[in-house]
């Protein structure tokens, strides 16, 4: 037995703010993405500075397509995707990160949103709604965990910030 597992909350009363996201590996990292699809050289440094700016943890979800078919994959539609083998190795990283995302609530940190990529076949939300995500929005749902998921577009990101300040304020 653990010497602080009667009243976990209790440790949680420093600095922290409790709000996380799960974010899309690319967000991070663009040398993540097919060839010839990187926005940015690095970082999306619009949405880390909104992340910043709002007090809210980062979890950096990996690529599923990365860690399935390697940095020089050639760029492949969901429907490609949409197989057994690759399914199943996206609903595995999905399980795990839905356990990481119980721990914290467990202690009173909150799942402000999950941030996904436009148009991608495994991390998108909206228009293409990507095979990653609906893995991730599965297993959140089986622990009744409600998390709104919000779909980043590279070409039109002080929109989407925009968006995200007003989602960063609710209370969902």
């Amino acid at each position: 037995m653990f010497l602080f597992e009667a009243d976990a909350t209790s440790m949680l009363k420093d600095k922290r703010s409790g709000k996380v996201a799960l974010v899309s590996h690319c967000i991070l990292n663009q040398n993540s993405r097919v060839l010839g699809l990187a926005k940015r050289p690095s970082i999306v440094n619009e949405i880390v500075q909104f992340l910043v700016h709002n007090e809210i943890g980062v979890i950096q979800m990996p690529c599923p397509e990365l860690a399935y078919a390697g940095i020089l994959r050639p760029l492949q539609t969901k429907e490609q995707y949409d197989n057994v083998i690759y399914r199943r190795h996206c609903r595995k990283i999905a399980e795990e990160f839905a356990k990481q995302v119980q721990e914290y609530r467990k202690c009173g940190v909150k799942l402000k949103f999950v941030l996904g990529v436009d148009g991608s076949p495994s991390c998108g939300v909206n228009e293409t709604s990507g095979i990653f995500m609906e893995e991730l929005r599965s297993a959140l749902d089986k622990r009744a965990m409600l998390v709104a998921f919000f779909e980043v577009n590279f070409e039109h990101l002080k929109r989407d910030i925009i968006k995200l300040e007003k989602l960063a304020k609710s209370e969902c």
